[in-house]
This record gives C-alpha cells, sequence and structure tokens, in this order.
C-alpha cells in the first residue's frame, strides 16, 4: 500500500509539470516565423496592388518600414516599392525574399540591413559573406537587376558598433568597385558631426532611425545615384557580368548564368488597348512598344522585332480567321517573321470588348463561345507555325461606368471576369496537346488597374459619366511591363 501511495504521489507531482512542457512546446511550435505577419501583409497587398515589373524596390529593415507611404512619394520617379520589415537581418532578408522580392523581377534593389547583425553581436566577415548570398540569389533570378547598397549609418545608439559598421562598409565599397550592377551609396557624412557621430537632431527619440530631416538629406543621394546608373544602364554587356561576379566570390564557377542571346519575333494581337488608343504617339507609346523594351533591359534580349495588330472595337469574332477581317493581317506577319531567324511569339490579348452588353461585333459573347474562338484562332495560328509560342492574357480591369459608343457597365465587367477560367483552362488544355508552346500571360494587370484607374487611365466622358477603359501613357507603360514579363516567362523559363 505505501509502495502504492508513493507512485500516486509521484505522478500529482510529474503530470501538471509535463503538462506545462506539452504546453509550452505546442506554443513553440505555434509560434510564427520572426515577421511573418509583415510579410503576410506584403504578400497580400501585392496580390490587390501588384508590383510592377522592372520597379525599384526598398529591401531591408526598419529604415524604409519606418519611412512608411512617404518613400513612395520621395522616390516616385523610380517606381519604387517599399520591403522594409521590423528589425530585419540579412538572414531575415534571405529567408523572405523568394516570396516579396523574386517574383516581381525588380529592375534596382536599394539595400539597407545590415546594421542589426552586427548590433546582434555577427562579425563584419559574416555579415559580408550573408549579403554576397543575398546578391547570388538575387543575381541567379535576374543577373541584370542593379543593387544599392546603402551605407550602415552612424547612429546615437548604436557608437559602440562603429567600427564593425566601418568594416562592413568598407568590405561591401570594395566588392562594389569589382562588380558591375553593385553600387555603394555613402550616406554616413550626411547625417555625422565633426566627431564623426551620428547628430541626435536627425534621428528620432530612439536614436537609431532618421526623422524626416535625416530621411531629406537621403533622398537626393540615393536619387542622384539612380539617375546616374540609368544614363549607362543600357551599355552593360550580360555576358561580361558572369565572369566578375566569379572572381568576387559571388558564384562560383560550376553555377554558370545564362543570359539569353534569343531573337525574338512577335505578333501583338489584340483591340484598342493594344493599338494604343487615345496616346499621343502610338509608335512610342502603345504597351507592345514597352514591352519589347523592358525585354531588352531586364532580360538582356536585345534582337526585337514586333508587329502590332491591335484593332479598336475588335472581338475575338473578328480575329477568326473565316471572317476574313483581321487574320489576315495576322497571318501575313508571321509569314514575315518565318523568314527570319528568332522564335515567333504571339502576344494574345482578347475580351475587353466581347464582354460587352452589346456594340461589338459578336457582343455579348459567352464564356463558351470566347473559349472556342481563341482556341479556332489559336489552333490555326499552331498549324501555320509550327515551333511558335502562344501568350494569351487576360484583359484587364476598366469601370462599371464605361459606355461609350458601346454599352460594357458592371454587367460586362462581370462577364469580363468569366473569361479568365476560360483562357485558364484552355492554356491547361494546350499543355496536354502542345506542350510548351501556349502559356496563360499576365494575370495581375486587372488588380492592378483596378486599383490605380484614376493615375493610369484616360479619364474619358461617356453616357454614364466619367469611364475608365484605355490607359494613359503611363498606364500603356506599365501594361506594357506586365506583358513583357509574362512574354519573357513564357519564352526563357
Amino acid at each position: 500500500m505505501k509502495k502504492r501511495a508513493s507512485v500516486e504521489v509521484t505522478i500529482r507531482f510529474i503530470l501538471p509539470i509535463l503538462l506545462i512542457w506539452v504546453a509550452a512546446g505546442t506554443r513553440i511550435l505555434a509560434q510564427e516565423p520572426r515577421f511573418e505577419s509583415e510579410i503576410k501583409a506584403y504578400e497580400a497587398k501585392a496580390v490587390t496592388d501588384p508590383p510592377v515589373p522592372g520597379s525599384t524596390f526598398f529591401v531591408g529593415s526598419s529604415t524604409w518600414r519606418l519611412w512608411g507611404p512617404a518613400l513612395e512619394e520621395d522616390f516616385s520617379q523610380f517606381s519604387p516599392v517599399n520591403r522594409g520589415f521590423g528589425g530585419a537581418t540579412i538572414p531575415d532578408v534571405l529567408r523572405s525574399m523568394d516570396r516579396i522580392l523574386l517574383p516581381y523581377r525588380p529592375a534596382r534593389v536599394v539595400f539597407s540591413c545590415g546594421g542589426n547583425d552586427l548590433a546582434g553581436g555577427d562579425a563584419p566577415e559574416t555579415v559580408v559573406k550573408n549579403f554576397k548570398t543575398f546578391l547570388a540569389r538575387l543575381w541567379q533570378s535576374n543577373p541584370l537587376t542593379e543593387v544599392y547598397f546603402v551605407s550602415n549609418r552612424h547612429s546615437p545608439a548604436r557608437q559602440k558598433f562603429r567600427k564593425q559598421g566601418d568594416r562592413f562598409n568598407r568590405e561591401i565599397k570594395k566588392l562594389a568597385g569589382k562588380l558591375d550592377g553593385l553600387y555603394y551609396i555613402d550616406v554616413v557624412p550626411l547625417t555625422d558631426d565633426k566627431d564623426g557621430k551620428g547628430r541626435r537632431e536627425l534621428f528620432l527619440a530612439d536614436g537609431l532611425h532618421l526623422n524626416r530631416d535625416g530621411q531629406q538629406l537621403w533622398i537626393p543621394v540615393i536619387t542622384t545615384a539612380l539617375k546616374e546608373r540609368d544614363r549607362s544602364r543600357m551599355k552593360l554587356n550580360p555576358a561580361d557580368l558572369f565572369p566578375k561576379r566569379v572572381a568576387a566570390g559571388i558564384f562560383p564557377k560550376s553555377d554558370p548564368v545564362n543570359f539569353s542571346e534569343q531573337k525574338l519575333n512577335i505578333v501583338f494581337i489584340g483591340n484598342s488597348i493594344t493599338a494604343g488608343a487615345g496616346l499621343k504617339d502610338r509608335q512610342t507609346e502603345a504597351p507592345p512598344v514597352l514591352a519589347t523594351t523592358y525585354l531588352k533591359q531586364q532580360a538582356g534580349i536585345q534582337e526585337i522585332t514586333f508587329s502590332n495588330q491591335g484593332v479598336g472595337g475588335y472581338t475575338t469574332v473578328d480575329f477568326l480567321p473565316a471572317t476574313n477581317k483581321s487574320f489576315p493581317k495576322v497571318a501575313q506577319a508571321a509569314e514575315t517573321f518565318r523568314k527570319e531567324t528568332g522564335q515567333l511569339v504571339f502576344s494574345i490579348v482578347l475580351g475587353t470588348n466581347d464582354s460587352a452588353m452589346q456594340g461589338p461585333n459578336g457582343a455579348p459573347v459567352s464564356p463558351e463561345s470566347y473559349r472556342a474562338n481563341l482556341k479556332t484562332i489559336a489552333d490555326t495560328l499552331l498549324k501555320a507555325n509550327p515551333g511558335c509560342k502562344l501568350v494569351i492574357h487576360h484583359p484587364i480591369w476598366y469601370s462599371p461606368t464605361t459606355y461609350n459608343r458601346s454599352k460594357y457597365l458592371q454587367e460586362g465587367l462581370d462577364r469580363l471576369q468569366t473569361y479568365f477560367p476560360e483562357i485558364d483552362g484552355l492554356v491547361a488544355d494546350y499543355g496536354k496537346t502542345h506542350p510548351g508552346q501556349v502559356h496563360v500571360g499576365d494575370t495581375q494587370g486587372f488588380n492592378y488597374f483596378k486599383t490605380h484607374y484614376l493615375t493610369d487611365f484616360q479619364h474619358e466622358n461617356g453616357q454614364q459619366g466619367t469611364f475608365f477603359l484605355h490607359p494613359n501613357a503611363k498606364g500603356a507603360a506599365t501594361l506594357g511591363l506586365f506583358w513583357g514579363e509574362a512574354i519573357r516567362k513564357a519564352v526563357l523559363e
């Protein structure tokens, strides 16, 4: 009996402790990774307000996060996207870059991070090594992205880490001297006093982060650096980049980055949006022009010819071969390109006019008929042009007040969105019959223009007041970037 009583006492004593351990372990397992809520917020924002390919991403820690919305105003000419978070270290950036950076193909990254690493006890050499890992992963994804490293500043709250920060800065500056595509921006003198310490009047009460006066000292310096590189950006020879990056220890010799020497011949098929309706100079401002510029600058494809076969008011019905309206011109453009070297690509964006309640030929076109029409067009192109690639983009948003000579309104906008799964399903079917030839193109433009219609659309007057249907010069340039990135993926990935 004594033994049994002893066992019961032991169980009563140990069981609560075990339960505490289990509960504590469960809480630990349930904890999110560092800054996960901020990363998820950026991912959600990228759905409703997609970053434009070729933007400038400000990446790093709370230097950018606390800059807030003002950052996008201060650097507006460079299409800025703020991706600073918490007290991030470079390893934190590495963990998140597949989610908030790499998918969006930035033209530039303005990088401010490393100070928290040093304050946390990392040696400068370790922080430099981590930064090289960042460069390697970024340039493996997009070799032409430029990186602007903002030097580690002297802040009043971290004076004891000045020497480590200066060593870190010297190593990155030395590295930038060896590499095209990495540029060092020295902001230390901007906020230092005569003794080389951070001026308290330029920092928040925490003595660590810049106040607005401090930020305004940085703006012209960063702006000048970005503008200077813009002038010479097309002078880079992509083939020269890899050897220098190997020599600098960014890439191992066994891990080459391939630069495309491919030539592209692109036929753009679409309606008035593709044609560039309402723009002052369609020859320089229409979306196909900007799409090809993007492919040259951000994919390194230097030889591109294209034909803009956008026709105002046209639907999938008008492009059917049987109607003999616009398809013969498409076929003629393709025939011309077939005589040249290079990959033949058809970029197709149709559906806006199909979705109208009345007015355009065949409208309203049902989702089933829309898919059937696209299939007829695609089948004909694939048969006549063996080895070609088709990129079928989702049409972009228009306002539910749209009513010019044709009637669209909310009913039309709702119908337009029923076409998206038809495009996706059609492309999936071609994946079985024509693997690698037919691709879903841009899917982000719809939400982008839904968010930015006031700044990126022409303001037009119609029978229901102001409506938004055609991109202005800014919007056409943006749309070209979305199309260009989709074509790049179809051709190079």
